[in-house]
């Protein structure tokens, strides 16, 4: 019961951060892709129980077609090792999974909540990762302060 309680309430207390997290969107369209597509995740057990699944399919589709449309950011500037792509591709993949099992596996009498549960950790666990490097990235800008004893710009 107590997990049902924290499921609900994380689905619909997703919405409060990605709205700030869109302002990301120009500088980081890496994160923001990956912040928003966990986010959405995130409530596909509440879109299942609602019968909201063709309109979930709709948002996450329009969202695939804006986030690689030609043309867009999402290409630019973006470096990353065989090493890290693969870690970056097992959630990804795991959630790709979870979506079909979610709907077609029944899950165990003794769990009925785990397949909800798996998907909470996969969400829980990329929010953890982007909230450290989205951290780490704030605390590591560059920062000139004015030198004491200049005069204030009005």
């Amino acid at each position: 019961m107590f997990l049902c309680f924290i499921i609900a309430v994380h689905e619909k207390s997703i919405l409060l951060p990605l709205l700030p997290a869109s302002l990301l969107a120009l500088h980081e369209p890496h994160l923001h892709g990956w912040f928003t597509y966990y986010a959405l995740f995130s409530m596909y057990p509440l879109i299942c129980r609602d019968q909201l699944l063709l309109q979930y399919i709709s948002v996450l589709g329009l969202f695939v077609l804006i986030y690689y449309s030609p043309g867009g950011n999402y290409g630019k500037g973006m470096k990353i090792s065989s090493g890290t792509m693969a870690v970056l591709s097992l959630p990804l993949l795991c959630s790709i999974l979870l979506h079909t099992v979610y709907l077609q596996i029944e899950p165990p009498k003794r769990y009925p909540f785990l397949f909800d549960a798996l998907i909470m950790f996969i969400c829980f666990s990329q929010f953890i990762i982007l909230t450290l490097y989205t951290n780490y990235k704030q605390w590591m800008l560059d920062f000139h302060p004015r030198p004491v004893g200049s005069k204030k710009d009005l």
